[in-house]
């Protein structure tokens, strides 16, 4: 069933689909994205520009450590890991962008993005709209590059806005009101 899901996206890629996909996908993007939108709201959110930086550092701790350090290089150590839809199915799939060859299960795209837009959005709810659009086309590009069934996404998805949580707990719990 995913191996269809993930065809069916990947022949959508008709003229300006491909490119956007594999832009919207690049870790460059994503790390200047979060810089930026992290930088913004240190600079000119006076009350909760601090918390939220330090809530972002505390999610892209636990993102790296727990969906990039267990799940793509801890666990594959054991032979635990699943591998990417292209290079599952080769004559089947072609993927796109930078053809990563680390574990499929879960999808660090989608984990990174949600454990920021969970934060932003935590402390502004305007910020939920665009992050929702965001992580809805950023879930269609790791599924139509070919690089992550759906489980993968939702999977990443789900431990993104775990981390956003935690960090939000984390930060509220730690962190003063007046720094």
């Amino acid at each position: 069933m995913e191996l269809a899901i993930v065809k069916f996206f990947g022949q959508l890629g008709a003229g300006w689909i491909d490119p956007v996909a594999i832009f919207i996908s690049s870790n460059t993007l994503l790390g200047i994205l979060g810089i930026i939108i992290t930088a913004y709201f240190l600079i000119w959110d006076k009350k909760n520009g601090k918390r939220i930086a330090i809530a972002a550092a505390i999610a892209v701790g636990l993102h790296f450590l727990i969906s990039e350090g267990f799940f793509k290089y801890f666990l594959p150590e054991f032979d635990l890991f699943r591998l990417r839809p292209y290079l599952a199915h080769p004559g089947e799939l072609i993927g796109l962008g930078k053809l990563n060859t680390s574990a499929s299960f879960p999808s660090s795209h989608m984990a990174y993005i949600l454990s920021l837009s969970t934060i932003y959005a935590y402390y502004y709810r305007k910020f939920l709209l665009p992050a929702a659009v965001f992580a809805l086309f950023m879930a269609f590009a790791r599924i139509h590059n070919s690089m992550h069934y759906p489980s993968d996404v939702l999977a990443g998805a789900i431990l993104g806005a775990l981390y956003g949580i935690a960090a939000i707990k984390i930060s509220k719990k730690y962190v003063k009101k007046d720094i």
